[in-house]
């Protein structure tokens, strides 16, 4: 996962950088020559509280940069805008003695906590003092149902449960606003039946106001039209005189032809006011008074403008409201009925939580059984012999914030937890508290590497894993640790030879004195040097044929 580490100024530790192996790294080196730098050299990428004084003596500042190369990374990376096309992650925290740090991801300026969303559960140190993970309840229930395969069915107890409970709420809505459901769908009812009753779709609004003003005005236009009547066609009236200058122009305009055109015009003028007096006679003989029809008629004009007030300016207006009433209407509708439908409803769902949860329950004591025997037996190949794990269940309560009794809570009706009896007679203990340094870091051992077909992908860092242990123990502890780095990046602090010679990378780590300053270098290791290397480790510090001679033994049985 990690390609390259680059480390400077951090301890003892002036500049140094690692190119790291897909497997087993082993580091090595004399007791306080700093292979410890590199648990706080992890630390800071996976965004953990490095106190300043761990910055190296003169310098300002302290970093850390790693090249990694995980795809899972790399897209989660993308998904907190950290990266776009990149096939590789450079990540850059560096730590300031004064003043605050900074943390780059891909040359993105970043923050500590999204350093930590992007590597902290990818990043682990198997260490005394240190915060593991998998000492965590939460995952490791979560790391149960992944070694079980119930991942999927415990995805799908969490989205019924999410269902039940939105369901649920719908109802206690229902419930508690019953009486003002009943009076939004009266009054819409109501409004819907106000504006069916004005039939609105029969009516022409211009030509009612037209015979509003028409039937209000009959008289008025009654005398208006006999004046103009007796104007056109009266004694002298406009159509005698007419008729007479009708006449004296065509008179002229046989002595002159060129009037022609002008007493054609006004043969016209005369056949339209003939045309326009009879107009005029029909309308008059059609005014009558009707006061029935025209208070009919206001009555009509006086329902627009009420629905006018309350529903919009125009028809159209006043239909699309009543088309939008009609749909709330429908989907406030049913009142009780409804109810009792989405109660059925959530009856099933429940049914069927209830059934998921169960089966999750159960495949999670089969998974719990299968996991406590096969750690249970590798914890005695690694020198814990006497210890048993144990996978206790703690029940769940159904009952939801809201105080509704559900088929069960949204992770099942038991969260699992790992235990320890580290001697027999002994009560089981939660792992954090049952075991101790080199113990504990063999137990997660053990644990990692029955697990690790249900999670790959992380960098490990362990440290203190050989603690107390020699020979034959030391070997399966490093045959664990090689098989585990199958599935994981493993960089393993060792003080054995046994666990050394089965890495797949051999870094020893040494420090020097020069100018009156300590610097911790590291040098990758490679056939006589290995050789050497497991020989002053065998050797308790002196290097002779005979250590030799082992050391090429164990290497040759890799």
């Amino acid at each position: 996962m990690i390609r390259t580490l680059r480390v400077e100024n951090l301890a003892t530790i002036e500049e140094l950088e690692l190119e790291l192996g897909a497997g087993l790294n082993v580091v090595t080196g004399e007791t306080g020559t700093g292979k410890s730098v590199l648990l706080n050299a992890i630390a800071l990428l996976c965004g953990r509280r490095v106190p300043s004084e761990a910055i190296r003596t003169g310098a300002s500042s302290a970093s850390v940069e790693a090249i990694i190369d995980a795809p899972e990374l790399i897209e989660r990376a993308r998904g907190l805008g950290l990266a776009e096309d990149e096939e590789e992650l450079l990540v850059s925290r560096r730590i300031a003695r004064e003043g605050r740090g900074k943390v780059f991801v891909n040359g993105k300026l970043a923050t500590v906590s999204l350093l930590q969303q992007l590597l902290g559960d990818s990043l682990e140190i198997v260490s005394q003092g240190e915060h593991q993970r998998l000492l965590r309840p939460q995952d490791q229930a979560g790391l149960l149902d992944r070694y079980g395969e119930l991942a999927e069915l415990a995805h799908e107890v969490a989205d019924l449960h999410r269902r039940w409970r939105g369901l649920a709420g719908q109802i206690e809505e229902r419930r508690a606003n019953a009486a003002e459901r009943a009076r939004r769908e009266d009054q819409l009812r109501f409004e819907i039946d106000q504006i069916d009753r004005a039939d609105l779709g029969t009516w022409d609004m211009g030509e009612l106001v037209g015979e509003r003003s028409r039937l209000a005005h009959v008289e008025r236009l009654g005398g208006t039209m006999a004046g103009l009547l007796e104007a056109l066609g009266g004694d002298g009236g406009l159509r005698e005189r007419v008729t007479a200058a009708r006449s004296d122009l065509s008179s002229a305009a046989a002595l002159d032809e060129q009037l022609a055109g002008t007493l054609a015009g006004l043969e016209r003028a005369s056949l339209e006011l003939d045309e326009v007096e009879a107009v005029l006679e029909r309308y008059a003989a059609s005014l009558e008074a009707d006061p029935a029809r025209l208070a009919q008629v206001e009555e009509r004009l006086d329902e627009f403008r009420r629905l006018q007030s309350r529903y919009g300016d125009t028809v159209d207006e006043i239909l699309c409201y009543r088309e939008a009433a009609f749909a709330e209407a429908e989907a406030l509708g049913g009142g009780e009925t409804r109810t009792a439908e989405l109660e059925r409803e959530l009856a099933d769902l429940g049914g069927a939580l209830d059934a998921a949860a169960r089966k999750l329950g159960r495949g999670r004591l089969r998974a719990g059984a299968d996991l406590e025997a096969r750690v249970t037996k590798e914890l005695a190949a690694l020198g814990l012999g006497r210890a048993a794990l144990q996978v206790a269940f703690e029940p769940l309560s159904g009952k939801t914030a809201e105080g509704w009794d559900a088929p069960s809570g949204p992770s099942g009706r038991e969260r699992a937890s790992f235990l320890l009896a580290a001697n027999p007679g002994e009560e089981p203990r939660r792992l954090r508290d049952a075991a101790s340094g080199g113990e504990l870091a063999r137990l997660l051992l053990a644990l990692r590497n029955v697990v690790r077909g249900a999670e790959d992908g992380h960098l490990l860092l362990f440290d203190e894993v050989d603690a107390g242990i020699g020979g034959a123990t030391a070997r399966n502890v490093g045959e664990r640790l090689r098989s585990l780095a199958s599935s994981h990046q493993i960089v393993c602090i060792t003080h054995l030879p046994q666990v050394a010679a089965l890495g797949q990378k051999h870094f020893r780590v040494h420090k020097r004195v020069r100018g009156g300053r300590t610097r911790t270098r590291v040098e990758s290791l490679e056939a006589n040097a290995r050789v050497d290397e497991l020989a002053r480790m065998a050797g308790a510090g002196r290097v002779t044929d005979v250590a030799r001679a082992h050391a090429r033994e164990l290497l040759a049985s890799d």
